[in-house]
């Protein structure tokens, strides 16, 4: 038996045992929220020292210096609308942005090199909300499928500066835009947040952290060098996990 069929076989079985019981996904309730993510990491200064000599024998004192840095921030928001019981249409706006820099330094060489990009994107989803778990008055949370689709665009500027033993310099600055579309899918658990924490600070709406797992499946297609003549198309495919915070009401 595949992996497929136990997928298919676990799916059916959790449908015959359970059944739904939460009034927060019946029809006409709604949801909203998102989630917010940052991230920066540096490498500073990596220093090597010592006395070498080069291919003539003449000796010098190498001194190489590395720093790094890079990033990322990811913004998504989300509103959702069950059209049938425990079935959700809804939108999905996302903002990504990322920085990275590069500096070396040798003897011989420097070399600076950056780049800057963000992109939007906006589309629809469908969710099911296929098992529960516990029942009423105490759920503990809904396991959901979801899938979407995403366009939007971005802009990208890279940066990059040579020098060579004061011989030798060249710059390098180029703006592009690209088109890309995102096909998501998305395996996620709703989980409840307590009575007290939904009622008091969110004046009756229910409170919920969905931890999820995704795949994408993304297209980008980028105008790149001069006057943006030159056409470049990326395929990229990413797992990744996601914790999002939403209300339904």
């Amino acid at each position: 038996m595949n992996f497929f069929k136990i997928v298919r076989f676990l799916i059916v079985f959790i449908l015959l045992s359970n059944s739904l019981y939460s009034q927060h996904i019946y029809k006409d309730r709604k949801f909203f929220g998102g989630s917010l993510f940052f991230n920066n990491d540096a490498l500073r200064d990596v220093i090597i020292d010592g006395n070498s000599t080069d291919n003539r024998g003449i000796e010098y004192f190498n001194n190489f210096i590395d720093r790094k840095s890079n990033s990322k921030i990811r913004f998504n928001m989300r509103y959702g609308w069950f059209i049938l019981d425990h079935f959700a249409i809804g939108g999905d706006f996302n903002v990504f942005s990322n920085s990275y820099n590069s500096e070396d330094s040798t003897y011989m060489m420097n070399t600076y090199m950056q780049n800057k990009s963000a992109d939007i994107t906006i589309g629809p989803f469908i969710r099911w909300y296929f098992y529960e778990a516990g029942g009423q008055p105490n759920e503990i949370g809904s396991l959901f499928l979801e899938a979407g689709y995403k366009f939007g665009s971005g802009w990208s500027n890279d940066k990059a500066y040579f020098e060579l033993s004061d011989t030798l310099t060249i710059n390098f600055d180029e703006n592009y835009s690209y088109l890309m579309t995102d096909i998501t899918t998305k395996l996620g658990f709703s989980m409840y947040l307590s009575d007290f924490i939904s009622h008091n600070w969110f004046t009756g709406f229910l409170l919920t952290l969905e931890p999820s797992i995704e795949y994408d499946w993304i297209h980008r297609y980028d105008k790149v060098g001069d006057l943006g003549l030159q056409e470049r198309k990326e395929v990229y495919h990413r797992f990744r996990f996601n914790v999002a915070l939403l209300s339904y009401f």
